[in-house]
């Protein structure tokens, strides 16, 4: 196999076998008068299979140009986590993409080798009341079992399939005008809305050790500060992950990856302990706190004066000469708003000159959700049960749902003081139900403003964070009438089964593609 996927063309693949090799070879653009890599390959690497690792020994280690560990990438699986851990590896914002498996499509009520997928009470180092936690742990998942089928029928009944209009080649129809046509889109679409419906609701009832899998595509850097990160966590399944992500990537990329382990791996792990212990002493009182509360912002007239002279700058000389009146600068935003036809119409990098500072008290699975949009410089606590929790819309309908729900939910406080009283506040994390609220502060600039509250109040999105997405833009609205209206395509309607027109596009998909 060919190291290149061509040998003119100024574009090519690299598709040397060992990663190292291609990110050695990468790097040596900023030190090279060779004007083709592939000819440095052939007379540096192609007959020397130690180059690439001593060149890192040599930059990396010995000059700490951490820049080019940045050019080594690893598609990694990293599986049977908690969620809680799987929050602390999604942490970060750059370097790492990835991919988690979903409490909203995938059911959980099926053991696998005699078990729940939770993580166990010795693993999550939960020590003498280890069999309480396991204990409940299991009554969550059996409820959730029960809960599930009783509600998939109950919502069947409030929602029957007779009740709803279909858009079909352009054209809306009720059910019974098309329920001859025999095509099972239809029919299959509904079950799957239906179900993900359901699932919505008692996914608050998994715990935070829930186990999930992870799919992490991410470069030599990034996988560094996972491994620092991890370390720096010191519960017992951190440590053991970490071990186990710094052993993987040993044979593939050592001398990068050994930087997690080295005296400056360990200073920086030390010190970021340091600083998140600055000012330390627990003061989390029991509360009512706001679904949504806009903490901070800046007057109006002066945030659309900054975006819009950064947003004609090309136009201009020196920036502070720049002299717009207010009445031109909002021409400009109504012309912006003019061409923007759909969500996919960035407002554009000026925009993020423009700040709001959000607390945000939403269930622990919306966060789950929330926290994957990484402009959002998301600021947390431990998760824990001051702030009460949610009770699903429509489970809360049935008498007995209800009842035995909320008996699990006032369960969890007791379960979740007596682990923290003897294992402290991080482990008893585990036993906390996804319901309850988890209040979290972040900032968030205008353009990423206008990205999230757009995709998330879309129809198909979880209930809960839809609610936290309109009101974010309620709140911009209140405060910033002019700016607000470039936010074009907020969608604020109430839905039964929300997913039902995604469901049917996906069925047309599938259909097709057969």
């Amino acid at each position: 196999m060919s190291n290149f996927s061509n040998d003119s063309s100024d574009v090519f693949l690299i598709k040397t076998k060992n990663m190292i090799d291609r990110g050695a070879l990468m790097s040596r653009y900023s030190r090279t008068n060779n004007l083709d890599i592939r000819d440095v390959y052939n007379k540096e690497f192609e007959k020397n299979p130690e180059r690439a690792a001593d060149f890192y020994k040599r930059v990396f280690l010995d000059y700490g140009d951490e820049s080019i560990s940045e050019l080594i990438t690893a598609q990694m699986g990293i599986q049977n986590v908690s969620n809680i851990l799987s929050k602390i590896i999604e942490e970060p914002r750059i370097g790492l993409s990835y991919l988690e498996k979903s409490s909203r499509y995938v059911r959980y009520d099926k053991k696998v080798n005699g078990a729940y997928l939770f993580l166990n009470g010795n693993d999550a180092g939960i020590y003498k009341n280890e069999v309480e936690y396991n204990e409940f742990c299991n009554e969550l998942f059996d409820f959730y079992s029960k809960a599930y089928t009783e509600l998939l029928g109950y919502m069947k009944e409030l929602y029957p399939i007779e009740g709803f209009n279909f858009e079909i080649g352009g054209e809306v129809y009720s059910y019974d005008k098309i329920k001859n046509l025999n095509d099972p889109i239809i029919e299959n679409a509904y079950k799957s809305s239906l179900r993900s419906s359901v699932l919505d609701e008692i996914r608050l009832l998994l715990p935070a050790s829930t186990l999930t899998n992870i799919g992490l595509s991410g470069n030599g850097r990034a996988f560094i500060s996972l491994i620092e990160r991890l370390g720096q966590y010191k519960t017992r399944e951190s440590l053991r992950y970490a071990d186990l992500i710094y052993n993987e990537l040993r044979s593939e990329m050592p001398e990068i990856i050994d930087g997690a382990t080295s005296e400056h791996g360990k200073m920086q792990m030390e010190y970021n302990m340091k600083r998140d212990l600055i000012g330390y002493e627990e003061k989390l009182p029991r509360e009512n706190i706001d679904e949504v509360r806009l903490l901070d912002y800046e007057n109006e007239k002066d945030a659309i004066d900054r975006a819009i002279k950064l947003l004609i700058y090309q136009y201009y000389g020196d920036y502070s000469k720049m002299n717009l009146k207010f009445p031109e600068e909002l021409k400009i935003i109504d012309d912006m708003i003019s061409i923007r036809k759909n969500r996919r119409h960035k407002v554009g990098r000026a925009f993020e000159s423009i700040n709001y500072l959000f607390q945000v008290n939403i269930n622990y699975g919306a966060f789950r959700e929330l926290q994957r949009h990484r402009f959002l410089s998301i600021v947390r606590k431990q998760l824990g049960i001051n702030y009460g929790y949610d009770i699903p819309k429509n489970l809360s309908k049935i008498e007995e749902l209800r009842n035995n729900y909320i008996e699990l939910m006032e369960k969890a406080k007791t379960v979740y003081i007596d682990i923290k009283e003897k294992n402290g506040a991080v482990i008893a994390q585990y036993a906390v139900p996804y319901a309850y609220k988890y209040p979290v502060v972040f900032n968030v600039n205008f353009n990423e403003l206008t990205y999230f509250t757009e995709l998330r109040s879309g129809q198909q999105v979880h209930p809960d964070l839809r609610s936290a997405a309109i009101k974010m833009y309620e709140e911009v609205k209140r405060v910033h009438p002019n700016l607000s209206k470039l936010i074009k395509f907020v969608d604020t309607s109430e839905y039964k089964l929300g997913r039902l027109p995604y469901e049917i596009k996906k069925e047309k998909r599938k259909q097709d593609i057969k």
